[in-house]
């Protein structure tokens, strides 16, 4: 299963051109089921993301697409897609109030996207208990 840290960066090619389209900047998640709803990728316009649906194939060396159409922005896409639904960095607090530390890395399925767990500093989190990502926190199912 991969690791997202080694996923920033990776070049997104398509598949109809065998060009580098953009880079992985970062993604943004969605729960029920836990899963990546999007890549934020790095193109010539702002606020680019491709959803997951439009991921073609997540391998070691790249992640392709069909073409730049699967491109869309943020502003576009009903999924969580901004930055603020980007969990990396951000606190993991459980619904209860209790502060578990901080996003470190995510663990998920690289044919699904389904998040199999969240990585803190001192524990890692089931990624079934993932319930939500916002600006200020992600949010998880007490244990």
């Amino acid at each position: 299963m991969p690791l997202f840290s080694q996923t920033k960066g990776r070049g997104v090619v398509g598949l109809s051109t065998a060009e580098t389209l953009a880079t992985v900047t970062g993604i943004a998640v969605a729960a029920a089921p836990a899963r990546i709803a999007a890549l934020r990728v790095k193109t010539r316009a702002p606020g680019t993301i491709v959803t997951w649906n439009h991921v073609q194939a997540f391998g070691p060396d790249v992640i392709t697409v069909r073409s730049a159409d699967d491109f869309q922005t943020e502003d576009d896409v009903k999924t969580p897609a901004g930055k603020h639904h980007d969990p990396l960095g951000k606190r993991v607090l459980t619904e209860t109030g209790q502060d578990l530390g901080t996003v470190q890395d995510i663990e998920f399925h690289a044919t699904t996207g389904h998040i199999q767990r969240l990585v803190l500093g001192g524990q890692d989190v089931d990624g079934e208990r993932l319930l939500g990502a916002g600006s200020y926190a992600v949010i998880v199912a007490a244990p």
